[in-house]
């Protein structure tokens, strides 16, 4: 763990900290008063420090975790003011209420879960301060999404991957080739550091930190370790990570300019669309759902078998010379 990381994980331990060792009587009033004035910072401070003392994550909770429920958390308040809701005492059908709002705003069904988890656990969190017993939010459910998980983020496609790095730069290379070839997420990308990166292993591979803060080796293609090694030998000044963008939205940008230069669609695929790149190849080459979940790092082969689908999508179909 570098000294920032480790710096980062205390100063959200220290905050949480303060708030968990408060004295039971002293953490009620400080939530009561946050609930009945909607006081935003005190509601995220008491969220924050609920996801982190009692979360299955704890103080490994990650960034993206961190923003997506403090966003969610604003998103509730906004509806919840003028929806006259009481966070002390509020009625038996205001989660049902609201999950019906964030329906009619169009919303994906991944959107309305993540919204609502938000909500969820901030009631959770006034539990566990003592400011209410309610849990407006436990039997609430979304609807199955109707559009079939093949149907989203389609990978790119080999014309496709060429055509980017026709136009790359070489930090941009190394993002698709990360993704495309390799699997990574984009915090993955984000957060692999330099000392991380193994080019001269008689396999060469990187260790990335994925879902649940788990570390994995990760193989890399011959043509992902040129792009690496490039970029590296390129870069020498840089200390601790390899990508020189540093945020999710700049990465997002940066494939989706490279879409733009290359005239190839970005719509429906985004970044996560490379990783279903990657996974599609490794099914088409092997055959084989072990490899893909392997490649991918998927806990069980159940995600994995969507691949399948995306690797049929691109074969003629059986009856076409009927």
């Amino acid at each position: 763990m570098t000294l920032a990381l480790m710096a980062h994980n205390l100063d959200l331990q220290a905050r949480a900290d303060r708030i968990a060792r408060l004295e039971p009587d002293a953490l009620k009033r400080e939530a009561v008063r946050a609930a009945r004035d909607v006081d935003r910072d005190a509601l995220w401070a008491i969220l924050e420090a609920y996801l982190v003392n009692q979360g299955g994550r704890g103080a490994r909770v990650s960034d993206h975790t961190l923003i997506a429920y403090r966003t969610g958390l604003g998103v509730f308040l906004d509806w919840a003011v003028p929806a006259s809701v009481s966070l002390l005492r509020p009625a038996a059908s205001d989660g049902f209420r609201y999950a019906r709002h964030l329906e009619a705003q169009k919303l994906a069904p991944a959107s309305v879960r993540v919204r609502l988890a938000a909500a969820r656990n901030l009631f959770a969190a006034l539990r566990w301060s003592g400011a209410t017993q309610a849990s407006p939010f436990t039997d609430v459910k979304t609807p199955t999404d109707p559009v079939p998980r093949w149907e989203k983020r389609k990978p790119y496609s080999d014309e496709d991957l060429a055509a980017l790095l026709a136009v790359c730069g070489m930090q941009e290379a190394v993002i698709i080739l990360l993704g495309a070839h390799c699997g990574l997420r984009n915090n993955e990308m984000l957060t692999l550091r330099r000392g991380d990166v193994h080019l001269d292993a008689r396999e060469p591979y990187v260790t990335v930190e994925g879902k649940g803060g788990k570390r994995q080796d990760v193989p890399l293609s011959r043509t992902a370790t040129a792009a690496l090694r490039t970029w590296l030998v390129a870069t020498p000044h840089a200390k601790e990570f390899v990508l020189a963008i540093r945020t999710r939205r700049g990465v997002e940008k940066a494939v989706k300019r490279l879409c733009a230069a290359a005239g190839v669609q970005y719509g429906g695929r985004e970044v996560h669309g490379l990783r279903h790149s990657a996974g599609t190849r490794m099914y088409v080459a092997t055959q084989d759902l072990i490899e893909v979940r392997d490649l991918l790092r998927h806990r069980g082969i159940s995600t994995t078998e969507v691949y399948v689908n995306y690797a049929r999508a691109g074969k003629k179909k059986a009856n076409a010379d009927w």
